[in-house]
């Protein structure tokens, strides 16, 4: 008598398990859909941009999926070097250094096969009007020695963020007013007033602009 029922509520909770709809996996909002116009392009139209043959002009462009990185140093020369490299066989005093506008800079990640426009403005991120440059001045004395050239460097901390883009149309775009790219740019935004300097000091006959030693 117990066998009759328990066979019922199998076959109920068999159709109530098919009735049930499957549904996928959620993904978020901010993601590269499958039918993307290609990266080059999205980035193409933001504002400052060349433009791209395939996408209008875009009305925004802007930084999302943010990973806070940590902060890097970016070293640049400030003013002219100063040689000491004619024969003499004392130091030779002289003024180093001068003022320098330091700003920021957009980078696309290294394995896409191409580079990011000059002039893209990507909003987002810590950007405001007030932090995408800042400007640094200032001179020292400094004897250079014989067979040497030297030059006065600055090193600007940058605060890096890395992320997707975020590009707004104002009308449909292969069916969307919104595209998200799969490729990561990096932002390298000035931090004002966290400055070290140093005397770049190196043989005559080198490049004395070379920084490589700096920025590793």
């Amino acid at each position: 008598m117990l066998a009759t029922p328990l066979i019922i509520f199998s076959l109920a909770s068999t159709a109530l398990s098919l009735s049930v709809p499957h549904y996928a996996r959620a993904r978020g909002p901010f993601y590269a859909r499958e039918d993307s116009p290609p990266d080059q392009d999205l980035f193409d139209s933001c504002p400052g941009g060349p433009g791209s043959d395939k996408l209008e002009r875009a009305d925004k462009c802007t930084l999302i999926n943010i990973v806070n990185n940590a902060n890097v140093r970016k070293f640049a020369v400030l003013g002219d070097p100063q040689l000491n490299c004619g024969g003499a066989t004392e130091d030779i005093t002289v003024q180093l250094g001068g003022e320098q506008t330091v700003s920021q800079t957009t980078t696309v990640s290294a394995n896409v096969g191409f580079t990011l426009p000059e002039g893209l403005s990507i909003g987002g991120g810590v950007e405001t009007s007030d932090s995408t440059s800042t400007t640094i001045s200032k001179t020292i004395s400094f004897a250079v020695p014989p067979g040497k050239q030297a030059v006065f460097v600055a090193g600007t901390a940058h605060q890096s963020q890395t992320g997707n883009v975020q590009v707004n149309y104002a009308d449909r775009q292969f069916g969307h007013f919104i595209w998200f790219t799969g490729s990561t740019i990096t932002k390298l935004t000035p931090v004002a007033n966290d400055v070290e300097f140093d005397v770049h000091q190196s043989d005559c006959g080198t490049d004395p602009r070379d920084l490589s030693a700096y920025n590793k």
